[in-house]
C-alpha cells in the first residue's frame, strides 16, 4: 500500500484493521504520525459532543475552511476541508483540524521569556519585509473570526487603519500577525495564546523597539522603529479590545 492510498483510507476510517493498513503503519513512521494526529482529532470530537456547541461555531468553521482552501497544503487536505460542509459532526472535526492557534505546542515555554517572544515576532518580520495592505473590513473580519477561533468573547473594535491579519509562525510560536498605519508609520502587533509574561517589558532588538503586555489568555506584541510609534499603535488597541488587560 502506498502512502497517498493509505491516507485516503485513514481519512474515512482511521480504525481500520484492513492488514494492508495495518502492516503500512508498521512500516511508515510518517503514515504512522498521520493517522494518530487523526484518532486524536476524532477522540478529541467525541469529547466535544458532550458540551454545548458555541453560537459563533459556523462563522469560525467557514472562516478555517477558507483558510484551509487557499492555503498550500496537498489536494487531500483541501477535500477534506470541502466535506467537512457536508455534516455538523465533520464541520466540528475540520474546526479542530485547522484551528490556528490549538497546533502552537510550546506555549509553556513562554513563561517569563518575552525576549523569545520579541525575539520571534521581529525575526518574523524581517522574513515578510512586506505585507499586503487589505481594506479595513477584510483586516477587521479575519482578526475577529481567527481570534474567536480561540476565544468566542475575544474581540477587536472595528479599527479604521488595521491592514493585515493572519495567522504566522513567529519563532517558535504560532500566534495572530496583524498591522495597523499610525501617524509614526506602520506597527506590528501579534497576539501569541499561552501564559503571561506577568508585567509589561519594553525591549530593542535587531533595529526594532518592542513593548510585550500580558493580555487575556496570552501576550500582546507591538513592534516599531520608533516608541513613539509604539505608544500610539498601543493607546488605540487598548480601547480597541474587548478582553481584559
Amino acid at each position: 500500500m502506498k502512502c497517498f492510498e493509505f491516507k485516503k483510507i485513514a481519512l474515512s476510517d482511521p480504525m481500520s484493521r484492513d492488514h494492508d493498513f495495518v502492516e503500512h503503519i508498521a512500516s511508515c513512521s510518517d503514515c504512522l504520525n498521520y493517522v494518530s494526529d487523526i484518532r486524536k482529532m476524532d477522540a478529541d470530537l467525541a469529547a466535544s459532543l458532550d458540551v454545548a456547541i458555541p453560537s459563533d461555531l459556523i462563522a469560525k468553521l467557514k472562516l478555517n475552511t477558507e483558510i484551509a482552501m487557499e492555503s498550500e497544503q496537498p489536494k487531500y487536505v483541501r477535500k477534506y476541508a470541502v466535506a467537512a460542509s457536508f455534516a455538523l459532526a465533520l464541520f466540528v472535526a475540520g474546526f479542530m483540524a485547522s484551528n490556528q492557534f490549538a497546533s502552537n505546542s510550546d506555549f509553556d515555554g513562554i513563561h517569563g521569556d518575552y525576549l523569545a517572544l520579541v525575539s520571534g515576532v521581529v525575526g518574523h518580520m524581517k522574513h515578510e519585509s512586506m505585507t499586503p495592505v487589505w481594506s479595513a473590513g477584510r483586516a477587521n473580519k479575519n482578526a475577529n473570526a481567527l481570534l474567536a477561533s480561540y476565544d468566542g468573547e475575544m474581540q477587536l473594535k472595528f479599527m479604521e487603519n488595521l491592514q493585515f491579519s493572519k495567522i504566522c509562525v513567529m519563532g517558535r510560536y504560532k500566534g495572530l500577525h496583524a498591522t495597523v498605519e499610525t501617524s509614526e508609520g506602520q506597527v506590528t502587533f501579534a497576539y501569541i495564546k499561552g501564559d503571561s509574561v506577568g508585567n509589561l517589558h519594553n525591549a530593542s532588538y535587531d533595529s526594532y523597539m518592542s513593548r510585550v503586555k500580558p493580555v487575556r489568555g496570552g501576550n500582546l506584541i507591538i513592534t516599531s522603529k520608533t516608541m513613539k510609534a509604539i505608544d500610539e499603535a498601543d493607546s488605540q488597541l487598548e480601547d480597541a479590545i474587548y478582553w481584559d488587560i
